[in-house]
């Protein structure tokens, strides 16, 4: 219902505005005529019926954590140095180098002991201090696709021991598995290199001393992971996020009274790690700048959450979930104070307890961890001089000295078929946004409960003025901005808001005229 009045009035202004057409001195013209319903400014998806009522339905992903929020490889650079032990004579296709390096990749407190590369890359570089052509084949043992080590061969020009030639290659290691538990498979964070180096079967005999060092450097750069194993460390965040709801920053004033609202709190574990979640807060604040807390026997409690189980194939997420509901929390007198901005402060912590998994934690990518709020709220409610309202872009010209409105009206036919009345003010506002002028409603809109049954549906006839003075067309040069308030009640006689449940289908039916008088000047 709220929204309704706000999109008309909109209408009224975005055609007045449009029009250009000269009139004669005493008109009537026909404006907008529409009917509008709940799902005209709400989401299909967020209204469902139940039991022939209304409910406002939600579910929200309040955060996700995936694997690349808990593990990253960082671009790391590595140095194979061979020092060559002898001084030797090598002849054509001789074989004088197979060396075999172990290296740590530094993660912290994260011990990696398999993981899998989504993207990024690997740029391999190899130096020859040779004075002839030379052949270097680098590979890293453990690093395998489809079974198969990568391995790159180089055909390096000659080059010398002052200046030795440089020639580098980039693979791609998309899809790429790597092995980090290094030579005896006991290990983690160990990425192992191998170098062979071998003289150009096509050249000449060369000589090769101890003064030689070969050389190849690899640089790992960009890695994105698609799953990982080992012991992740102790992983603790904490943070606040702020979710808004930006059209209850409309409300400007009032209360809502609910007849029953019900929230829950998902927490979905695909990772395969043992976790501890605290909701340390949840608050909302709403436009006037009151904030409620929701208070429950979870708020700032650490809550345990298992691990998932399962194979990437068939991985089987924990699932917890907590309800919030009149009988064990504050929900009603949150949902009341109609905030915009909710305030969400949690603490999670993986492996609290150490490595209780013996290294085989696991994530995969497409698994996260993810916390969802959804809610139902039965659209059966009670409004007390609730006050909403919004700012439009407003403008328009004319010169008195010329052909000009002295005075007008818009008249407002309305059939409503809502369960609660409106009175309706517009404000105008200059470029400061000072206010210029009001023009108020000549009476209510009407409650459907006041009127009678058709076509199987409560519906009431309303007609609203709205005067347009001499002395408001006077300042309407200077209107840039316009405020629309609506302020809706559902009160019984005593003026206390009873609820009143909207029914299906439930319509907004309206037809709108201007009838002005026109100052014409040849």
């Amino acid at each position: 219902m709220k929204y309704t009045l706000f999109f008309f009035v909109l209408l009224l202004f975005a055609s007045c505005k449009k029009e250009k057409t000269s009139w004669n001195t005493n008109w009537d013209l026909p404006l907008i005529q529409d009917s509008l319903t709940l799902t005209n400014w709400l989401s299909d998806s967020l209204i469902v019926s139940n039991l022939g009522e209304y409910e406002f339905s939600f579910d929200r992903e309040v955060f996700k954590f995936k694997l690349s929020d808990f593990v990253k490889i960082p671009d790391t650079s590595v140095n194979h140095i061979y020092n060559f032990p002898l001084n030797l004579n090598v002849g054509p296709g001789f074989s004088f180098v197979n060396d075999v390096k172990e290296h740590v990749i530094d993660l912290g407190d994260v011990e990696l002991k398999v993981v899998r590369v989504k993207s990024g890359g690997v740029v391999l570089k190899v130096y020859n201090p040779v004075e002839t052509k030379t052949f270097f084949t680098v590979e890293l043992p453990g690093v395998t696709k489809n079974g198969i080590t990568l391995t790159k061969t180089f055909s390096a020009p000659a080059g010398t021991l002052a200046n030795p030639t440089l020639t580098e290659a980039f693979v791609d290691l998309a899809g790429y598995e790597m092995d980090l538990r290094g030579a005896n498979n006991l290990l983690f964070n160990r990425i192992q290199s191998k170098l062979l180096v071998q003289s150009d079967p096509d050249g000449p005999s060369v000589s090769v001393s101890t003064a030689h060092n070969f050389k190849f450097n690899f640089t790992i750069q960009n890695i994105a992971l698609s799953y990982v194993r080992g012991y992740l460390g102790q992983f603790t965040k904490t943070e606040e996020r702020n979710v808004t709801v930006d059209f209850l920053n409309n409300i400007e004033n009032g209360t809502i009274d609910l007849d029953a609202a019900d929230l829950k709190l998902k927490i979905e574990n695909g990772l395969k790690i043992n976790a501890k979640f605290k909701l340390n807060s949840l608050k909302n604040e709403n436009a006037q700048g009151s904030e409620v807390s929701l208070s429950h026997p979870i708020i700032n409690q650490w809550q345990s959450i298992s691990g998932a189980t399962g194979t990437q194939a068939n991985i089987n997420s924990s699932e917890t979930n907590y309800d919030f509901n009149a009988g064990n929390s504050s929900i009603e007198a949150f949902v009341e104070n109609h905030g915009a901005t909710n305030k969400i402060d949690y603490t999670l912590q993986l492996n609290p307890w150490g490595n209780t998994s013996g290294g085989w934690d696991e994530i995969y990518d497409e698994s996260p961890f993810v916390v969802n709020l959804a809610g139902t709220l039965p659209l059966k409610f009670g409004a007390n001089n609730l006050i909403l309202k919004d700012t439009f872009p407003f403008k328009i010209n004319q010169n008195k000295e010329n052909t000009h409105f002295e005075s007008g009206t818009f008249v407002l036919d309305v059939t409503n078929a809502f369960p609660m009345n409106a009175k309706v003010q517009l404000q105008l506002l200059d470029q400061n946004k000072s206010l210029l002028g009001t023009i108020t409603g000549s009476q209510l809109v009407e409650s459907s409960i006041y009127g009678s049954i058709l076509n199987g549906i409560l519906q009431n006839k309303s007609q609203v003025l709205f005067p347009i003075s001499s002395a408001v067309l006077d300042e309407i040069n200077s209107t840039k901005y316009m405020i629309v308030r609506v302020v809706l009640n559902t009160p019984d006689n005593s003026g206390t808001p009873i609820q009143y449940t909207i029914p299906i289908d439930a319509f907004f039916k309206f037809k709108l005229n201007a009838k002005f008088n026109l100052n014409v000047k040849v």
